[in-house]
């Protein structure tokens, strides 16, 4: 049987509430000193863990020690799990500017593929402005480019025929150059392109940071459709999460808003809650295969 998702209608609607609040910190001075403490202590005080692992058990008899860690593991968990629901949604929102050029796990593969450059483009780098180009202007002048591809044309011309008159050393230097570049490319995996390579990332780590950027790589994604098409586009993301003792996480990204600053999940909240247990049923179809069990130590 699918898990079920993580908040009731309730629990993420009092969250939504609590977003703005989290939202201006993270905006301003990062201070969350006080607002830690208020969300951990209504939560746990309105939804307690013990209710939820040990509900037989009335509230006015003492845990054993045993169970008592049980719940101080429980409690963790949720509030790594508290953490990440926030993030994810500052991490989606517009208004939280300075994360749009933040760095990403996801840059890398991001990169449009480069070819290696040949020996004689090296050798341009080398010495364009010294030798290449007064030749390449004198053809200028001479009337004899008429484009710019003409002028490259020209460009690889000249440095052919100069670097063959090059001296042993500086040929070496060519060769040297040309041959770190092809060994810095031999590895390399086009990330989006190989679906059946083995280089999943496996690092807990690695893998709870790629979850808290997807929202911002989504976001730039979504801008770049809406640049291109005039569309608009919602993410709904789900996967085993390392900190949640790999539990199957849902969680949903609406880089669009209105004029007021309202993206979907703010308009439609119950609607956005549905789609997320529907999409739960989903992933836990797909991930049904037993997951690696990682060791992740909360930050």
């Amino acid at each position: 049987m699918p898990a079920a998702q993580w908040t009731t209608k309730v629990q993420y609607t009092w969250l939504q509430e609590r977003l703005p609040e989290y939202i201006q910190q993270s905006t301003g001075d990062k201070d969350f000193t006080c607002f830690w403490p208020s969300i951990h202590k209504y939560w746990f005080k309105t939804w307690p863990e013990r209710k939820i692992l040990f509900p037989d058990i009335p509230s006015d008899v003492p845990l054993t020690d045993e169970q008592t860690k049980q719940e101080g593991q429980a409690e963790k968990r949720r509030i790594v799990q508290l953490a990440t629901w926030f993030r994810w949604r500052t991490n989606a929102s517009k208004k939280n500017r300075s994360l749009k050029k933040e760095q990403t796990v996801f840059d890398a593969a991001l990169l449009p593929k480069t070819r290696a450059k040949s020996v004689e483009e090296i050798y341009m780098g080398m010495v364009y402005e010294e030798q290449i180009k007064p030749l390449v202007e004198a053809e200028r002048e001479a009337g004899n480019i008429t484009t710019s591809g003409h002028r490259m044309a020209l460009g690889r011309k000249f440095s052919k025929e100069l670097l063959e008159d090059e001296s042993d050393e500086v040929k070496e230097e060519v060769r040297k150059r040309y041959d770190e570049q092809i060994k810095g490319s031999k590895g390399k995996v086009d990330l989006l392109e190989d679906e059946g390579d083995d280089n999943d990332e496996n690092d807990p780590d690695a893998i709870a940071k790629g979850i808290d950027e997807l929202p911002i790589i989504c976001q730039r994604f979504a801008r770049l459709v809406k640049k291109k098409t005039q569309f608009i586009v919602s993410f709904m993301c789900a996967g085993p999460d390392p900190r949640h003792n790999q539990d199957i996480i849902t969680l949903s990204c609406h880089p669009s808003e209105t004029s007021s600053g309202r993206n979907f999940a703010d308009l439609h909240p119950d609607e956005d809650h549905a789609f997320l247990g529907a999409y739960q049923e989903f992933a836990e179809s797909i991930f049904c295969k037993p997951f690696p069990q990682y060791h992740y130590e909360p930050h």
